[in-house]
């Protein structure tokens, strides 16, 4: 069985984090999102992948290769233009060929559902088309599905209002397709499965909806990417972490539950948690005070910095004494210089260099 992973959208809902990196290699403890998937494919023992991928798609083909190093097999399949999430399966088809079962799964994804399930569910169903869904609390942010007795979808709804959602079924992000669901794509167009597609299968009564209970998200915006790895470091490691390689100077204090990933250097009198992500090679300065912050990897912190509730990329410079409040976001290789406040909501573009502090809350720092 094949399986393929829509990795090409542009992500500017997910800037600055997305400038320098397409959305599927941000890191959720650690590992990129198509490793997480990647996994999640081996053990329903799925190993012929095709990648659908289009912006910075050369740093998704240089991390993964052939796939040799995961235990899979990887085909890159690559868009002249935009093509929406429908467009590139009858790309594939052309290219590859799809002439079995096969599964979808966006690139921007996080679970651990167990697809051998989801796959039997779908031959016992004899269904065309089935769609994994999960309950939100915000259904208004996604397609949502109605279910008869039989697990049949019977209404499909892209993005209701709140008040006037039908259910809290989302869709998941995850498809089991019989090569028959090509027909339904439009040619030679860009086309959407949730506008162009899905509809037309519910009319036709042929897709399903398979319930997933557990962890997911959907990484759209930066709160979503930092509360899901917030979630999946509770599930993972509810204890949390240390990698063994990482040192720990004298009176610091780690308020479980943390990750701390390898070659991490935590000073003297920091205190680092709760349900904070540190990458690998980040230098914490001594006095130090992280609380609920990925810092990805790379990143330099200096002495009395103090961060909450906010993601700083990769490779940065916290100065001595520099406060950054709620929900800020830091591109790559940013540098903000000593004593400097970043008030929240605050985005900073990659390679900059912050002199002064930065009052104004949701300003944008191009």
């Amino acid at each position: 069985m094949k399986a393929i992973t829509l990795a090409g959208g542009f992500a500017t809902r997910l800037r600055p984090l997305t400038l320098t990196k397409p959305k599927p290699l941000l890191t959720v403890l650690g590992k990129p999102l198509l490793e997480w998937i990647i996994k999640m494919l081996n053990q329903a023992n799925i190993k012929d992948i095709i990648f659908s991928v289009k912006y910075l798609s050369q740093s998704i083909k240089n991390k993964f290769g052939s796939g040799i190093d995961y235990g899979v097999n990887i085909v890159y399949v690559e868009e002249d233009k935009p093509l929406g999430d429908a467009g590139p399966l009858s790309l594939i088809a052309e290219k590859v060929g799809l002439e079995d079962t096969f599964i979808v799964v966006y690139g921007d994804i996080f679970c651990d559902i167990n697809l051998t399930e989801v796959i039997n569910f779908h031959k016992k169903k004899g269904a065309l088309a089935t769609m994994v869904l999960t309950r939100v609390d915000d259904p208004s942010r996604y397609g949502v599905a109605v279910l008869d007795e039989d697990s049949k979808i019977i209404r499909f709804i892209e993005k209701p209002k709140r008040e006037e959602a039908p259910s809290n079924l989302a869709n998941a992000g995850i498809y089991v397709f019989e090569p028959e669901v090509l027909k339904y794509i439009p040619a030679k167009r860009p086309a959407k499965l949730a506008r162009d597609v899905i509809p037309k299968l519910v009319e036709d009564r042929i897709i399903y909806g398979y319930v997933y209970q557990g962890i997911w998200g959907d990484i759209g915006i930066p709160e979503d990417y930092l509360k899901i790895n917030v979630e999946a470091l509770k599930k993972y490691y509810p204890k949390g972490y240390i990698h063994p390689s990482t040192t720990i100077e004298e009176n610091v204090k780690v308020i479980h539950p943390v990750f701390i990933d390898r070659d991490v250097y935590i000073s003297s009198g920091s205190v680092i948690g709760p349900y904070s992500i540190i990458e690998n090679s980040v230098k914490i300065g001594r006095f130090s005070r992280i609380r609920e912050s990925l810092i990805q990897m790379g990143t330099t912190i200096e002495y009395g910095a103090f961060i909450i509730q906010s993601i700083v990329g990769e490779k940065c410079h916290i100065g001595r004494w520099a406060r950054i409040d709620e929900n800020v976001v830091i591109g790559d290789e940013v540098i903000v210089m000593d004593e400097v406040y970043i008030a929240r909501r605050v985005r900073i573009l990659p390679f900059k260099e912050i002199e002064s502090s930065i009052h104004e809350e949701g300003r944008v720092i191009l």
